[in-house]
């Protein structure tokens, strides 16, 4: 398998990440493609703005995994504070809105990446890996989004 083949040594650090959606189904899948991943683990989850935010500082992810309609608070309202408040989280925002018509928004609000629900698992485990090893920049990297 290919997957096998590309499976990182058993020392390598582990990115934590927060998903932040308010479909119980969806982070449920999405936690389930992040743990596949040996490099992978999901530090914790929330369901609206809010939470988002308040897990974000107590866990301190390397990643959060942020959706942007949430209840409460949407993922555009919070993405700055939690640009903020946990600077060494970088976010990728995960949406089913057409890329062209947010990503530059949510760069420009401090997000690392952008990707789209229509993305295929292995995309976004590579999404989640280039924004942990490379943290939060004021551009997405070539290939992703």
């Amino acid at each position: 398998m290919a997957r096998e083949a590309a499976e990182p040594q058993r020392n390598a650090p582990v990115a934590r990440v927060l998903i932040c959606d308010d479909d119980a189904l969806v982070r449920s899948l999405l936690i389930l493609i992040v743990e596949r991943e040996r490099d992978l683990a999901v530090a914790g989850e929330a369901s609206d703005g809010d939470e988002a935010v308040a897990q974000a500082v107590a866990l301190r992810p390397d990643v959060v995994l942020l959706d942007l309609v949430m209840p409460r608070r949407s993922g555009l309202e919070v993405l700055p504070e939690l640009c903020e408040r946990v600077p060494d989280a970088a976010v990728v925002v995960l949406s089913g809105f057409m890329p062209e018509t947010v990503e530059e928004t949510v760069i420009g609000l401090g997000a690392y990446s952008y990707v789209s629900k229509g993305s295929t698992p292995e995309e976004l485990a590579r999404a989640i890996r280039l924004a942990a090893a490379h943290g939060k920049t004021s551009s997405a990297p070539d290939g992703v989004g």
